[in-house]
Order: structure tokens, then C-alpha cells, then sequence
């Protein structure tokens, strides 16, 4: 949802996590797949959501962090095997 505030289009931060937990989902569901069914979606779903947490706490611009969270979720996940 876009507002628009003196002008400016401002959007609605509770829209925008709400994306960032689809993409979360989405990342969780892909790990899964590529992991050939050997994790757990909800493992999967923790491990990049931690990642997430991680990358988020240093980044500057987050427009790709669910990816980002999803590589680093992969990795984490196939060196612990």
C-alpha cells in the first residue's frame, strides 16, 4: 500500500515485512526442493530466517537480503549435513 504524504509516496512498513515474510516462505520452499527433501521445510524456514537476521542487522540496503539469506541458509544447512 503507497500513501502519499506531502507529496511523496510513502509506503507502509507492515506491508513491506509482510513481503519480506513471502519471500522467506518462498526462499524456505526453494531450500527445500534443492535439498532434495533431506531438511525439513521448517528447518529450512529457521535457517533463513536467522540468516536474514544476521545479514539485516549490518546492511545498508535490503532490497535483496531474502536471497541473500537464502544462499547463506543453503550453505549453513549443506556444511551441517
Amino acid at each position: 500500500m503507497v500513501d502519499k504524504i506531502e507529496g511523496h509516496n510513502v509506503r507502509d512498513p507492515h506491508d513491506l515485512h509482510g513481503k519480506v515474510e513471502v519471500q522467506l516462505d518462498q526462499a524456505a520452499e526453494e531450500l527445500t526442493r534443492r535439498l532434495d527433501g533431506n531438511v525439513d521445510y521448517q528447518v529450512a524456514r529457521t535457517a533463513v530466517s536467522a540468516a536474514y537476521r544476521r545479514l539485516a542487522d549490518q546492511a545498508r540496503v535490503h532490497n535483496f537480503l531474502p536471497i541473500l539469506a537464502a544462499r547463506a541458509a543453503f550453505q549453513s544447512l549443506t556444511h551441517a549435513a
